[in-house]
């Protein structure tokens, strides 16, 4: 299934990591040791975990849908895995590419290069060191299919804070200038957003250039990417 698998790729190693096992999707973390006689602290851990996991894949994956915990716990030698599941009834299935890399003669095949380190991790830890990075994924890992401009705002403006405010982050330079005030306009006004946008009345003239809430989307997605990119740095 896409997403999960999907999620296999982005944490395939590290902590927390999500695993493809006979039975199911696992989600593993020391997050979770010794919780498996504590049912409710589990829960409300694994959940806030994945919660925040599924906050880094929809920022990496404008496609990704978020996935859900199915409510049933295992214990393998002490590493207790909470299996995840789908959180709607769609099933989308990735297609993978298969190639043979081959000498400059086309006569030797020779093994691929290894796959590089997963994705997930890294911003995952940011979270200790981050309050701000931990609100945003608690946004972006919000059980909906789509956000909202209220959703994306909130985010524009945490990343805006960290940084200081308007002018430091237009400094960064992580995405154009003129995308930021297409955004701000779009999500703020009712005359370009409708009922969806975060006003029900602005005074002033429309943006000349304007963003779909999938454009917003992608705004914001590249934003928080390039910020977490900068904390890592």
């Amino acid at each position: 299934m896409f997403d999960l698998d999907t999620l296999c790729e982005l944490f395939s190693d590290g902590d927390p990591q999500i695993s493809k096992e006979s039975d199911g999707y696992c989600l593993a973390s020391d997050d979770l040791d010794g919780l498996i006689d504590e049912s409710g602290r589990l829960v409300e851990i694994a959940s806030l975990l994945l919660r925040r996991v599924v906050g880094v894949a929809r920022a990496l994956d404008g496609s990704f849908r978020p996935v859900t915990l199915t409510g049933q716990f295992t214990d393998d030698n002490g590493k207790h895995h909470h299996v995840v599941a789908l959180a709607t009834a769609e099933v989308r299935l990735k297609a993978f590419a298969v190639g043979v890399v081959t000498t400059a003669d086309q006569s030797t095949p020779q093994p691929p290069p290894p796959p590089p380190p997963p994705q997930g991790p890294p911003y995952m830890k940011l979270i200790k060191a981050n309050t701000d990075v931990a609100e945003v994924l608690d946004i972006l890992g919000k059980p909906t299919i789509s956000m909202t401009w209220v959703d994306l705002y909130k985010v524009y403006e945490i990343v805006r804070h960290d940084v200081g405010n308007d002018k430091a982050l237009k400094t960064k330079a992580w995405v154009p200038e003129s995308d930021i005030s297409a955004f701000t306009g779009s999500a703020n006004r009712p005359d370009v957003s409708g009922s969806e946008a975060r006003h029900a009345r602005v005074a002033g003239a429309s943006p000349k250039r304007t963003m779909t809430l999938a454009e917003g989307e992608a705004f914001v997605r590249k934003l928080v990417v390039a910020w977490w990119d900068s904390l890592i740095d």
